[in-house]
């Protein structure tokens, strides 16, 4: 029930659902001044919501900032990666990554750098309407297509949600002292980081894919609406509920 409620709320609190909603009350409201107002206040938000800067600057404070490389000082005996980065092509037999795939080619990266033994895959099938395949399953035979060895390779493949992961991950490494790496986007690492944490397994958060990017003043970037600020502002005010939902439901 939670995974169901969890998805109708992140179609909910998409600001251009919000702003659809907000014209459709101004367009069946009756009082002239009122309906101007509406649109007024709309078109503001609607301009905050698609400002880059504006955008980026909320994005860059919540974010975990990613680490460099070669700061690792150590070798891990797991990097931990979280799903929801790639679809199956049932057709053509073919993984499509999104633009969250950095974190498996970062994970590839420390592995290939013997930065971390072995790769844990976490993620399960994560969508309202199975389809009967998972998304750790198909990555490891990706991975082991790339020559990736099947014994340097440990799937979770049943959980829905971030609590999932962590709880699922925690229990398959529990009779197994081991350091690990959690790998996952910077948007997603504060929630990730905490309920992993909770569910007892120490790990070091290594971010992946920066919404925020560099700082910088161009002037398309400060002052005109981009359509990526709006998706960005989405993930971020996800985020934000996510964690404050886990916190309520001492999931962190």
């Amino acid at each position: 029930m939670f995974f169901i409620i969890s998805k109708i709320l992140y179609f909910a609190i998409t600001p251009i659902v919000w702003l659809v909603a907000a014209l459709t009350w101004a367009f069946f409201t009756k009082q002239a001044h009122k309906r101007k107002k509406i649109i007024g206040i709309t078109l503001i938000i609607l301009y905050i919501c698609s400002n880059s800067c504006i955008v980026d600057e909320c994005i860059r404070a919540y974010e975990t900032p990613p680490t460099h490389i070669d700061s690792l000082t150590q070798v891990y005996d797991y990097g931990i990666v979280l799903g929801g980065f790639n679809t199956y092509d049932v057709q053509y037999d073919r993984l499509h990554f999104n633009k969250a795939g950095d974190r498996l080619w970062q994970t590839l990266l420390l592995y290939k750098q013997g930065k971390i033994k072995k790769i844990l895959i976490s993620g399960g099938e994560a969508k309202l309407f199975p389809e009967g395949y998972t998304e750790s399953e198909t990555t490891r035979d990706f991975l082991i297509q790339l020559g990736i060895p099947l014994q340097d390779i440990r799937i979770e493949n049943t959980s829905k949600n971030t609590y999932e992961n962590a709880q699922n991950t925690a229990h398959i490494l529990s009779q197994e002292t081991v350091s690990c790496i959690l790998i996952t986007s910077a948007i997603h690492m504060p929630r990730a980081y905490a309920t992993f944490t909770k569910a007892g397994i120490q790990c070091y958060p290594y971010s992946t894919d920066c919404l925020s990017g560099n700082r910088k003043f161009a002037f398309d970037h400060c002052l005109l609406p981009d359509m990526q600020a709006l998706e960005n502002i989405r993930v971020l005010i996800r985020e934000i509920i996510g964690y404050a939902t886990y916190w309520v439901l001492c999931y962190l």
